[in-house]
């Protein structure tokens, strides 16, 4: 193991070090609570990424419209004719905000990724016969964890399996495996089937642009050793603002697109990162945090990025397009979030109670 997978995510802030459960957690149960905390869009989205992947159309034909976790022998056929091979992936995610519910440690996702499962530093592939003889649905139920799974940096430590040693880390750096799925190397990828997703009906060119993030994204063999974002947030500073917010009692939505209809939606790495994609979904920008009863989006600035006039007017004109359509922004500056990320949490908890009484006049 490099020291390169080992590093520890960066210039953490000594005040939080005193929050709970903030390392060495206790040998509990512990349970990442996915479905209350990333809302119905991410949940429906990841839902699905078990069995064998990508969903074909002609796979659900071939068996009569039921399909199972594990590979039927009509589908495994197909395979077999068609020389498909599988690299067995991940979906990892990194949580925080452990609590203490009635002997159980729950926590809160603040980042979802995709990892390669590998063998002496090589990502691993089998054929067919593999997922023939091998049974999904019960590797989907053993407990996997990566002890040393640092997001912001590409870098993983040990994969674990069944019960777990928390101590000497902290435990926003143990990647939960949530799931596990069978990518298969050949597909068509108009036979792809998407995920019911409510939010998105009636959005048709948002569902193209949709299929065409998952086939290129989640389902595109891996070629390095390299988690792939999902979800979440994309910086250290992030993260630090979000303990502390959820130390007293902020809970916000994490990397939301807003439009300029109101209409939101979470802001995945690669789904509308090019300028068209964005254009057709009426992108005005993505707030880091979001607070949807309030109408309060909250940006974290770093002072690289968000310095020059040019950033300066940028931020200004996407601050007065939120305002037109009722959302305040609140910016704090990168640096003083490192120095104190309590009290930057304090200043969003300050506007929120501002924005309270605006909508109650």
């Amino acid at each position: 193991m490099s020291e390169d997978q080992i590093k520890n995510i960066e210039n953490r802030p000594k005040e939080l070090e005193n929050l709970p459960f903030y390392k060495n957690l206790p040998l509990m149960p512990i349970r990442i609570d996915v479905e209350g905390a990333i809302g119905d869009f991410l949940n429906y989205d990841i839902f699905q990424l078990d069995g064998v992947q990508p969903l074909e159309k002609r796979h659900i034909e071939a068996n009569n419209g039921l399909i199972g976790v594990n590979a039927s022998q009509e589908s495994i056929e197909i395979y077999k004719k068609e020389r498909v091979n599988f690299q067995l992936i991940y979906v990892v995610i990194n949580a925080y905000g452990f609590r203490d519910e009635n002997g159980e440690l729950v926590g809160k996702p603040y980042r979802i990724s995709l990892m390669p499962a590998s063998k002496r530093g090589a990502i691993s592939s089998v054929p067919p016969e593999w997922v023939e003889n091998i049974d999904l649905e019960r590797m989907d139920g053993v407990p996997k964890l990566y002890k040393g799974f640092n997001p912001f940096r590409g870098a993983f430590g040990l994969h674990m399996l069944g019960m777990h040693d928390y101590s000497n880390i902290e435990s926003d750096m143990l990647g939960f495996v949530h799931s596990v799925y069978a990518l298969a190397d050949k597909f068509e990828h108009s036979e792809v089937l998407l995920p019911g997703i409510p939010k998105l009906q009636g959005h048709g060119q948002v569902l193209k642009d949709y299929k065409k993030y998952r086939n290129n994204w989640y389902f595109k063999s891996f070629r390095k050793l390299k988690p792939k974002k999902i979800w979440g947030c994309d910086s250290p500073i992030e993260l630090f603002l979000l303990h502390a917010m959820d130390s007293i009692g902020l809970n916000p939505e994490l990397q939301t697109i807003i439009c300029e209809d109101g209409f939101t939606v979470p802001s995945f790495h690669k789904l509308w990162e090019n300028l068209k994609s964005r254009k057709r979904l009426k992108s005005i920008t993505d707030a880091d945090f979001y607070f949807p009863d309030k109408k309060l989006a909250v940006f974290c600035d770093s002072v690289a990025h968000h310095s020059s006039p040019e950033a300066k007017k940028k931020d200004q004109e996407i601050d007065e397009k939120l305002n037109k359509i009722g959302i305040q922004s609140l910016r704090i500056c990168g640096t003083d979030i490192a120095r104190s990320p309590m009290e930057s949490a304090r200043i969003v908890e300050s506007e929120l109670r501002n924005q309270y009484k605006c909508l109650v006049r």
